[in-house]
């Protein structure tokens, strides 16, 4: 249905109404008497009823004015409350955060982030997708946040830099006392490791001390295509795997493995938290990827739970 005036000449009325004069409501509503005035003719026009009369000492509702107004008003209300629940649903910080993240490490940094904000904010729940990388199409994923270990494709998304991850070698320390303790990167090339592979293309080893960068050969005892395997592979046998210093932070408090060669180090790779723009009007979304901003370096050394009960 088509109306021949606009909500603001319904809102101008209400004005005029509440205040009793054009003078009146132009100072309230900092509308100039001219618009008001128009406005009103308009609506009366439009509504083919007389809603005030005009005498000297100002403007006098009607019969029909004051039938107008009081549904008007509570139109007005209405939407005034709807508004107030829309700013209070707004600053709330509940509902659900649906994330997506790389699989090889995306597990290790959404968990304890997870855990943690959960803890944090009861209210929020949390949507969580691991995929491969070169399967994890940012522009068009629907999700919250993305979190993308590697420089990201480009998109139209909003981007945060979480912090950085190296890779090093880690072993055993039984395989210190098989082989003995490499003290060059030549001495590792006759010594078993674990190859990790994607799609059939080897990851290289590459390391640098600052002022030598290399890529270092070593035997394939075993080939896996992910990276929980290859460190199950370093913990359980006498095997040298190249895994991000924070995927086995854990692993080397506890002893299970030490650094080989720590002085050789990859190049830092960048962790980013994407999402779209239109999230920053959303309180739940900002706060994990300010906490995600924030805490980053805890959540990639702590995984979030014990492998050692307390009691012993």
């Amino acid at each position: 249905m088509q109306y021949p005036y606009e909500l603001k000449d319904i809102h101008c009325f209400v004005q005029v109404a509440r205040a009793g004069s054009l003078t009146r409501a132009a100072a309230a509503t900092n509308i100039p008497k001219a618009t008001l005035s128009h406005n009103l003719r308009r609506l009366e026009d439009a509504l083919n009823v007389e809603l005030f009369v005009r005498g000297s000492k100002g403007l006098t509702l009607t019969d029909a004015g004051v039938a107008y107004l009081e549904s008007c008003s509570r139109i007005f209300d209405t939407c005034e409350s709807a508004a107030s629940a829309a700013q209070r649903a707004h600053s709330a910080i509940s509902g659900k955060v649906k994330i997506a993240a790389s699989a090889e490490f995306g597990t290790s940094i959404i968990g304890a982030a997870a855990y943690y904000i959960s803890e944090a904010y009861p209210q929020i729940d949390f949507d969580l997708h691991m995929y491969p990388s070169d399967a994890l199409i940012v522009e068009d994923a629907d999700f919250d946040c993305v979190i993308y270990v590697g420089t990201p494709p480009d998109s139209n998304l909003m981007c945060r830099k979480l912090g950085t991850v190296s890779y090093g070698l880690y072993a055993t320390p039984g395989t210190y006392e098989k082989y003995g303790r490499p003290d060059t990167v030549e001495a590792i090339r006759e010594l078993p490791g674990v190859l990790y592979t994607r799609h059939g293309i080897a990851e290289d080893w590459c390391l640098s001390n600052g002022k030598q960068d290399i890529v270092v050969d070593f035997y394939p005892r075993f080939s896996v295509h992910d990276y929980w395997m290859a460190k199950y592979f370093a913990v359980a046998g006498n095997t040298i795997a190249y895994l991000p210093d924070f995927f086995v932070h854990y692993e080397v408090e506890l002893g299970a493995l030490v650094p080989v060669l720590p002085d050789w180090r990859s190049e830092e790779t960048s962790v980013y938290a994407l999402y779209p723009s239109y999230r920053h009007r959303n309180m739940r979304v900002m706060v994990v990827v300010d906490i995600l901003c924030n805490q980053f370096n805890n959540f990639i050394t702590h995984p979030g739970y014990s492998l050692i009960s307390p009691d012993k």
